[in-house]
């Protein structure tokens, strides 16, 4: 009989307006809590802890800028994603379903306003008891630290040009083509570290700044909080959204 593997996963979210920003488009969801109140732009912060083998998930969702209603696109993927995995009794990895579910989600409440298009990017990640998934919809990522190395375990979907960048993959997609997102899976070990953030943060911080910040052994609430700080001391020119994650045995 195999021994179901059952490691502590200590979590921290820190959910910051932009220097230069009137609102907040970000949300996330993390052990059930999403922003619910999409006018305020008061810090969000908290931590806590879950385990592995309850199937826990984890996201972080950024409405485009340019698009409007982005704070309403993120907070529809936020808010669903919490109706989604509640009506969940027993599963295994269901993470490219739920984009698939999102995705029509954020694309009813478009045409609900009479929009012409909304949209969020997405970065999700999910444990269950032996293995690791990960899904990314635009450019809102999930890094891992491992052994005192810092991988980007997701793919960015942006097109750069003289306008600047476009995304290319996002939550409320128009036509009727199914949402392509990035996929992988893997297997996480005690002592690994994941982050799933906003563009907030990886357009104001470099990969080597960001393992800096999370390579101690610091609280993850103070560590996801030094970091989001350091995102914004370099220009906060985003809403800036992190979500840490520290596995303990």
């Amino acid at each position: 009989m195999s021994t179901i593997k059952r490691h502590e996963i200590e979590y921290a979210v820190c959910c910051t307006v932009g220097r230069l920003r009137r609102n907040n488009e970000d949300n996330f969801f993390c052990d059930g809590q999403i922003r619910r109140d999409v006018n305020s732009n008061d810090d969000v912060a908290f931590s806590g802890s879950v385990f592995s083998d309850t199937n826990e998930m984890f996201a972080v969702f950024d409405g485009m800028g340019g698009e409007a209603c982005g704070e309403v696109a993120s907070f529809v993927a936020a808010s669903h994603t919490e109706l989604f995995t509640r009506s969940r009794a027993e599963y295994e990895e269901y993470l490219y379903e739920l984009a698939e579910y999102l995705n029509e989600k954020v694309r009813e409440e478009t045409e609900a306003r009479s929009l012409v298009l909304m949209g969020t990017t997405a970065a999700m990640l999910q444990f269950t008891d032996e293995d690791l998934f990960v899904l990314n919809a635009g450019d809102s990522r999930v890094y891992r630290l491992s052994k005192h190395e810092l991988k980007q375990i997701t793919a960015d979907h942006i097109a750069v040009g003289y306008g600047g960048k476009a995304i290319t993959k996002f939550l409320g997609m128009p036509g009727d083509g199914k949402l392509r997102p990035y996929l992988a899976m893997g297997q996480y070990k005690a002592g690994d570290v994941y982050l799933l953030c906003s563009d907030g943060v990886t357009d104001m911080l470099s990969d080597p700044q960001i393992l800096a910040i999370l390579d101690t052994k610091a609280p993850v609430d103070e560590t996801c909080r030094t970091l989001i700080d350091a995102a914004m001391d370099r220009g906060g020119i985003d809403n800036a959204t992190a979500i840490l994650l520290r596995v303990k045995k």
